[in-house]
């Protein structure tokens, strides 16, 4: 879709532009509540980096940023304004991650098998909704994420879904998680006004994984 190559980058550079923001008010917090916080904060003389990481994961915090990533659905029959079964199926890819916190990672993926929903619509695609699913990470671990989409934004040409939850089980465990997925809000009309329906949906994605004392 051409429409996406252009979106990447402006869409990357302000999830970053949050997350560093993120990271900023987390470390002032955690300075400002003293304690073992100050101390994984304040680098010794030597091995700083190595310490505070070590200090990191054993005090279990977590702070994960993935800005870049792309997410695919598909639905057989293709989605129309009136409810009816649907197969959803469909991958996702999340890179460029920044570890700030915990285990590091760089890169995950995750896959939704095919399964037939009740009742689906392009109304209900867009309603409050639950999900879960498992990212598979490049260190070969992964995290079963339980989210539930409780966000609609439409910005300008773009329609924005946000999903936020938890890491249920498998790396970084109890760690809040946010995922967004951006549609052009286009593509969601002319395929729900279409003879066949929405057969498929594509765009950037990002994810967040943050677990602070």
């Amino acid at each position: 879709m051409d429409s996406l190559g252009t979106l990447d980058a402006s869409f990357t550079e302000a999830f970053m532009r949050r997350a560093a923001c993120l990271l900023k008010a987390c470390v002032l917090l955690m300075l400002g509540c003293g304690g073992v916080e100050e101390r994984v904060l304040a680098a010794p003389d030597e091995g700083s980096s190595a310490e505070t990481s070590e200090a990191a994961l054993d005090l279990g915090l977590v702070l994960v940023t993935c800005p870049v990533g792309t997410s695919q659905a598909f639905y057989s029959p293709g989605l129309k304004p009136t409810p009816q079964d649907v197969t959803v199926s469909g991958p996702a890819t999340f890179s460029n991650c920044v570890t700030v916190l915990g285990a590091p990672v760089t890169s995950g993926t995750t896959n939704l098998a095919p399964v037939v929903v009740r009742d689906l619509s392009c109304v209900a695609l867009l309603q409050p909704s639950s999900v879960t699913q498992t990212v598979t990470w490049n260190t070969g671990e992964s995290s079963t994420l339980v989210l539930t989409q409780l966000l609609l934004d439409v910005q300008g040409t773009l329609t924005v879904l946000t999903r936020t939850g938890t890491v249920a089980s498998g790396k970084f465990v109890g760690a809040t998680a946010v995922r967004t997925i951006t549609y052009v809000t286009l593509d969601l009309e002319n395929g729900c006004t279409s003879p066949e329906g929405l057969t498929s949906l594509s765009g950037p994605t990002t994810l967040t994984l943050t677990k602070l004392l």
